[in-house]
C-alpha cells in the first residue's frame, strides 16, 4: 500500500551507544550455497556468475523493492539507493554505506553458530541470576565452553 509505506510508516538511523560513540550494526548477508552432490553444478555455477555481475544484480534488487540491498560497492552509485523520495531505503543506504557495521559472528566463524545454539551466554546469565555465581566466574564459564567449541570445529 502506497500510502501507508509513504505516509504512516517511519525510519530512522540507528542510535549511537549510551556513551554518545557510533555503534557497530549487526547486519546479515545472505549467501548462495552449491552443494557438493548437486546434479546441475555447472549449470548452477554459472547462474550465480550471472547473477553477481553488478548490473545484474542491482536491477534485481530493484526489481524486488530494495527489500534487501546490495553489498558490491558499484551498486550504490545508482541513484535508486539514495533517493530521498524513498527515506525508508535511502536511510538504510546511508546506514549501510556511511555507518559502522559488522556481520554476525555466525558469517564470521560457522562454529559460532554452536555457541549460540547451546545459548551460552544465556547459560552463563542464567547461573549468575539464578545460582548466584559471580559474574566473573559466569564469564570465564561461558569463554572456556566458547573455546571447547572453536576448539572441536579446528580439529575436525
Amino acid at each position: 500500500d502506497p500510502d501507508t509505506y509513504r505516509n504512516k510508516l517511519g525510519i530512522i538511523e540507528f542510535p549511537n551507544k549510551p556513551n554518545g560513540q557510533p555503534l557497530h550494526n549487526i547486519f546479515m548477508v545472505e549467501q548462495a550455497a552449491l552443494l557438493a552432490e548437486s546434479k546441475h553444478q555447472k549449470l548452477a555455477k554459472e547462474f550465480l556468475t550471472y547473477m553477481l555481475q553488478p548490473e545484474v544484480m542491482n536491477n534485481y534488487l530493484k526489481a524486488s523493492g530494495g527489500r534487501n540491498s546490495p553489498v558490491q560497492k558499484p551498486v550504490w552509485k545508482d541513484p535508486f539507493w539514495s533517493d530521498p523520495k524513498d527515506p525508508h531505503i535511502s536511510t538504510a543506504t546511508k546506514t549501510l554505506t556511511e555507518g559502522r557495521i559488522r556481520l554476525f559472528y555466525t558469517f564470521q566463524n560457522p562454529a559460532y553458530s554452536t555457541v549460540l545454539k547451546e545459548n551460552v551466554w544465556g547459560k552463563a546469565l542464567k547461573r549468575i541470576v539464578v545460582d548466584g555465581i559471580s559474574p566473573e566466574e559466569g564469564a570465564d564459564q561461558a569463554i572456556e565452553r566458547i573455546q571447547q567449541i572453536f576448539d572441536e570445529w579446528e580439529s575436525n
